[in-house]
């Protein structure tokens, strides 16, 4: 995969790769494929990581990113950690914090 591919140029001047390597798994998934798996995208020439809360394995996965910084396959500059959050409607009285853990 070629790094230097398609971008987006962000308002900051930053480009961001359209292609990102997306981390779920289910839960029967050991965390420890979320960092073998996480490696070898990297390895692969995804730079654009994209995760989430609900998925479980941001520990991981950074831990993933962290080690190919550390043996110098990437720099933290070239890496794009995408997140997502879960909305919560306002005002929904039934629905609190620890029913969606």
């Amino acid at each position: 995969m070629d790094p230097k591919g398609w971008r987006v140029k962000l308002n900051d001047g930053h480009f961001i790769p359209v292609l990102g390597f997306g981390t779920y798994a289910p839960e029967e998934v050991p965390k420890s494929k979320a960092i073998e798996a996480t490696k070898l995208a990297i390895d692969a020439g995804f730079r654009h990581i994209d995760s989430a809360h609900v998925y479980n394995n941001e520990k991981e996965v950074g831990q993933a990113i962290r080690s190919k910084i550390e043996d110098g396959t990437v720099k933290r500059e070239d890496i794009f950690y995408t997140s997502k959050v879960l909305c919560i409607p306002l005002g929904c009285p039934t629905l609190t914090a620890g029913s969606w853990r």
